[in-house]
């Protein structure tokens, strides 16, 4: 049932959302009670929008665990009713009971999309307080520069890190499993062959290899120097000239990459006996968690990897570009009156570079509201206290200090050894100097030669009074000299439009308001309109 009183309020509401898909823009920030309304729709979708992400979030976390635990109930052959019960008594019961497990898959082609998603699954095991990050493994291989930096990341985590390999572990698969502390086979998996190509698949130089083996050898064995054998076999894996030899046994024979299938990697060599490589052969990847947790409770977490991951790993590439054009579209816009599509243009092109960043894993959304929250300031200066700088300053140092943040890689507090230091933000601050560059050039070409083009003039020049006999000036026309005196036929915060011998340009003030109807001189102009002071009556 509609409550009639409140149909009014209803009305008005609506009235004003109507007028933000108008095709004039100037009519809708023509009056201060239409200026009020949009700043305070405004607030209200970026403060919802902004609680609704941390509400998914937390609710998404819950309901995962609640998922998790509903359904050991049911393999365990437990009544449906009992599973709300069995919910309740583990957030009761002492922690020590469970056995939290997070899942990451890493399948197909290893690359900047496979980063991200580790990158992402990692931090948010740390945040869940994972016992276990068991990696699910099946992949050809992928690019070098990205295992490396994968190591770094597993290297971060301060639980227990294990592999299941469903199948293969070729090439950086190996690289990146060698690095986990326990290896799980299935009866049919394989790994090995790791030995450094070109992204084409072509041998690499002679010298170069023999660099690159001799730094890649050194750097696993920085990782795993703890277990006995796994050095020496990812040496065999990746050098084809090395000689594997254990108790007088050659594992692997000069000129060939060694390959082990589940049998081999859990011979057992030395006194005491231990498994070459292997830590167990299981069928699948319960029968891993199951072995793992030892009769705990399990609760269990799995990372899902979507097309998002592919998408990020372009934004991020492109990152200075789309800030560059971000920032472009936003000065445009500043510079024009009204609020339309320069200014959303580029609000979109920096929440896709924070979307992107999100996405790769640096950061969550801390650094899009921070630049959220300077926007709204700016926002707020520009309607109703433009040129004061009381609010602009502070919120475009917020902006700045948002994308910052939304570019750094960020890890939580409870992270081992992560400190906040200068080289967080290096890259971050390189993106964004890279984005103010490209804006400052392409804002000096805009003023530069787009000034003469028809587009331009039907672009900035358009009337925003509707019904009127009366003539927009546009570019090419005769335009009013410096001290030229006019009358304002709109509000101006700070933009608006003024009218000297019967013609209306395009105007904005430096400083404060001018009412409609108020007397008013040409101080100076740009390509954008002219720059107006209202005269003393």
């Amino acid at each position: 049932m509609v409550n009639r009183s409140n149909i009014p309020i209803i009305k008005r509401l609506f009235g004003g959302l109507s007028l933000l898909f108008e095709n004039c823009f100037n009519i809708m920030l023509a009056t201060l009670e239409m200026k009020l309304r949009s700043a305070v729709i405004l607030v209200i979708a970026s403060l919802w929008g902004g609680f609704s992400l941390f509400a998914q979030e937390s609710n998404f976390s819950d309901e995962e665990a609640e998922n998790t635990v509903a359904e050991e109930e049911i393999n365990n052959g437990e009544p449906v009713d009992a599973i709300s019960d069995a919910v309740g008594v583990l957030s009761e019961t002492d922690t020590s009971d469970t056995f939290t497990v997070y899942v990451i898959p890493i399948k197909d082609a290893i690359g900047q999309p496979t980063l991200f998603g580790i990158r992402s699954g990692v931090k948010d095991a740390i945040e869940k307080g994972a016992d276990l990050v068991l990696f699910e493994m099946d992949t050809p291989g992928g690019e070098l520069f990205t295992t490396l930096e994968i190591m770094k990341i597993i290297d971060r985590f301060d639980g227990k890190t294990a592999t299941f390999i469903n199948e293969e572990a070729i090439s950086a698969g190996a690289i990146i499993a060698s690095v986990t502390q326990d290896i799980y086979f299935m009866p049919r998996a394989t790994m090995g062959s790791s030995e450094v190509v070109t992204g084409t698949g072509e041998d690499v130089d002679e010298s170069m290899k023999r660099k690159i083996n001799a730094f890649l050898n050194a750097k696993i064995d920085a990782y795993i120097s703890e277990y006995p054998y796994r050095s020496q076999v990812l040496e065999a894996m990746v050098d084809p000239d090395f000689v594997l030899t254990i108790d007088e046994k050659e594992i692997s024979k000069e000129g060939k990459l060694l390959n082990l299938n589940a049998r081999r990697a859990h011979e057992l060599y030395g006194d005491p006996p231990r498994a070459l490589l292997g830590s167990g052969i299981f069928d699948d990847i319960e029968s891993v968690i199951e072995s793992v947790a030892e009769g705990k409770t399990v609760v269990r977490y799995d990372f899902e990897t979507t097309w998002s991951l592919e998408l990020a790993a372009h934004l991020v590439s492109w990152s200075p570009l789309l800030l560059g054009l971000g920032i472009l579209a936003l000065l445009v816009e500043f510079k024009t009156p009204g609020f339309g599509v320069f200014g959303i243009a580029g609000i979109l092109f920096i929440v896709l570079v924070n979307f992107g960043h999100n996405i790769a894993g640096l950061s969550g959304y801390e650094g899009l509201l921070l630049f959220i929250v300077g926007a709204l300031l700016v926002f707020v200066e520009l309607l109703f206290l433009p040129g004061v700088m009381f609010l602009a300053i502070p919120g475009i140092l917020m902006m700045l200090a948002g994308l910052l943040w939304g570019m750094a890689d960020i890890w939580p507090t409870e992270t081992p050894d992560f400190e906040f230091t200068y080289e967080l933000f290096l890259q971050p601050f390189y993106n964004l100097f890279g984005g103010v560059t490209i804006a400052i050039v392409l804002f000096l070409s805009i003023l530069r030669f787009l000034p003469k083009s028809v587009f331009w003039d039907k672009l900035i020049m358009k009337a925003v009074v509707q019904g009127t006999s009366q003539k927009t000036v546009m570019a090419g026309d005769i335009r009013p000299s410096i001290g030229a005196e006019g009358v304002a036929v709109t509000d101006l915060f700070p933009s608006g439009e003024i009218e000297i011998d019967g013609m209306l340009f395009e105007a904005r003030t430096e400083m404060g308001s001018v009412s409609k109807g108020a007397s008013v001189r040409i101080i100076r102009g740009d390509a954008f309109g002219y720059f107006i002071e209202e005269m003393e009556v």
